[in-house]
């Protein structure tokens, strides 16, 4: 059975991670899956096929943010002027940072687009909204496919039985979403930086 679906889950690796990437990434607020897709496939991939899935998947999920953000700007354009002239004032103050938050709102597990719509509603330029997602994205891809393959080949290297191997993989994986989807990254990081 892990056989059977660990080769559903390879067959369509290039595009369907693009795919995969991009749909979950359209979606307010659910992004996750996608990354659970890329460290199932991990063992079944040599080095140079890690290197383009994490790419392919960080211009899917970043193509999926340019969704997110055109939902933004189009609820921009129904406010109020009042509230408009609020968001030229934080438009202004994210030219200074707004660049390396979006990049680590990307290459974290940070809900990002608690960022971006609102960078959408105050009209962030694109281009650099794009380059820093794009940016952050390959961070996120890359390691946690790297952690993936280092993951499931600690865990051959103790059990020496593949199919073995990939349950008890399959269930890390699914326990370490739990984890990143039940802990309150919004308390760390303000306690981290109120500590700072």
């Amino acid at each position: 059975m892990i056989e059977t679906i660990a080769e559903t889950l390879i067959e369509y690796r290039f595009i369907g991670v693009f795919l995969l990437s991009l749909i979950s990434n359209s979606i307010p607020f659910v992004g996750v899956p996608y990354l659970n897709f890329l460290i199932l496939i991990t063992p079944f991939l040599n080095f140079w096929e890690l290197l383009a899935v994490a790419v392919l998947s960080a211009l899917g999920a970043s193509l999926g943010k340019v969704v997110i953000y055109f939902l933004g700007r189009g609820i921009g354009h129904t406010l109020p002027e009042k509230t408009k002239e609020n968001l030229l004032f934080f438009q202004r103050l994210l030219r200074r940072w707004g660049i390396f938050a979006i990049f680590l709102f990307a290459a974290s597990p940070l809900p990002d687009d608690v960022l971006y719509i609102p960078l959408g509603m105050a009209q962030f330029r694109l281009l650099h909204y794009f380059i820093a997602v794009l940016c952050g994205k390959i961070v996120v891809t890359s390691y946690v496919m790297l952690a993936g393959k280092v993951g499931m080949e600690i865990i051959e290297s103790y059990t020496d039985n593949f199919e073995f191997s990939f349950a008890i993989f399959l269930v890390a994986t699914v326990l370490f979403t739990i984890f990143v989807l039940k802990f309150n990254w919004k308390r760390f990081f303000e306690d981290f930086f109120e500590n700072r």
